[in-house]
């Protein structure tokens, strides 16, 4: 005789159903909460590994470079890091404030996560969605290094007071925005150095077109203001005097800036001692300018003769200096509009 088995009745396979549904329902976003919050965790740890890489990068930067590859204001972008040697998942946006080589603050993309930084904590930030690489408050800009000597070439971008890369600086007469060379040519003692440009912003202008010593200089002034349109005001950007380009030189005997005190720079006399290119100690002085590598320097521009010094000359009525392509300091007619042009000076 057969036995006949029995299944499972369609009420029974419906509760069965029901209860594996409440399982669901219940264990469902506690599994999801662990995972996301594995993830966030994730990502809150992958920050301090690419912190640290981003330090190494930065440091290594200073090390070769003398500088740091800054964006603006020392805010950094993700664009500025293509050589962090970083193992892992690497953020698909950063925003980071560097201040002495080490990362202050900023904001990591990793996944959908969005993880701020700051007093070397990492969190997820619930609210944000997305990174701007705007900090609400300016951050303070990286300064160069101490014990730089006179005639050393750095590399700021006068808009944001930031130090920028070599690579990235132009020297075209006439450039006056974006990552430019400069020469320290003064340690202030506080910090600071006084930085001359290796080119005219402006190639030629007067002195003072008007003739007379009570316009003061007046269209190089005019010129000046133009030129550093956009700049950062703390640069105090300005003409450089001719007792400055006498300090630098060594020479002691100009005094009063009277007509006959003009002097070569290297011999600190009237006499020329420097005739081939490149070989004059001040070729930073007066590269750019027409014909200067038979005086010396090492990059002539055929587009100006030197730049105006701020300084009238004491004992000659419309004369004022200029440094010449000659590599001298000379006195010229300041209602000349054709030879001598801007090479402003800044403070950093």
């Amino acid at each position: 005789m057969r036995k006949t088995s029995k299944g499972f009745t369609l009420i029974e396979l419906l509760a069965v159903i029901v209860i594996l549904a409440i399982i669901a329902l219940i264990a469902t976003p506690m599994i999801l909460g662990v995972i996301d919050s594995a993830k966030k965790g994730a990502a809150e740890s992958s920050i301090y590994g690419y912190i640290d890489a981003i330090e190494k990068s930065t440091l290594q930067d200073m090390i070769d470079t003398g500088n740091y590859k800054t964006k603006a204001n020392g805010t950094y972008d993700l664009s500025a890091f293509t050589n962090v040697n970083y193992k892992g998942t690497e953020p698909s946006a950063v925003c980071v404030v560097i201040k002495d080589g080490t990362v202050e603050s900023g904001a990591f993309k990793f996944n959908n996560y969005i993880v701020d930084y700051e007093d070397g904590k990492a969190k997820v930030n619930k609210d944000k969605t997305e990174i701007s690489c705007n900090p609400t408050t300016t951050p303070e800009v990286a300064v160069l290094p101490a014990g730089l000597t006179k005639g050393t070439a750095v590399y700021v971008n006068p808009e944001t007071k930031s130090v920028c890369n070599e690579t990235d600086a132009v020297s075209t007469t006439g450039t006056k925005t974006g990552c430019m060379k400069w020469y320290v040519y003064k340690d202030n003692g506080n910090g600071t150095y006084q930085l001359i440009l290796d080119h005219n912003t402006t190639a030629t202008v007067a002195w003072n077109s008007s003739g007379s010593n009570a316009d003061g200089m007046a269209e190089v002034a005019a010129t000046l203001e133009s030129d550093k349109t956009g700049w950062n005001s703390s640069l105090n950007a300005r003409l450089i005097t001719a007792d400055e380009i006498a300090e630098i030189t060594g020479n002691t005997s100009f005094s009063g800036a009277t007509s006959d005190k003009w002097f070569y720079f290297d011999s600190n006399s009237q006499t020329q001692t420097v005739t081939s290119q490149g070989a004059s100690n001040y070729a930073w002085l007066f590269d750019y300018t027409t014909l200067c590598t038979n005086y010396g320097c090492n990059i002539a521009d055929n587009s100006n003769y030197g730049y105006w010094t701020s300084t009238l000359v004491s004992d000659r009525a419309e004369f004022a200096w200029h440094v010449g392509r000659a590599g001298f300091l000379y006195r010229s007619n300041f209602n000349y509009d054709g030879s001598y042009g801007v090479r402003p000076v800044i403070t950093v």
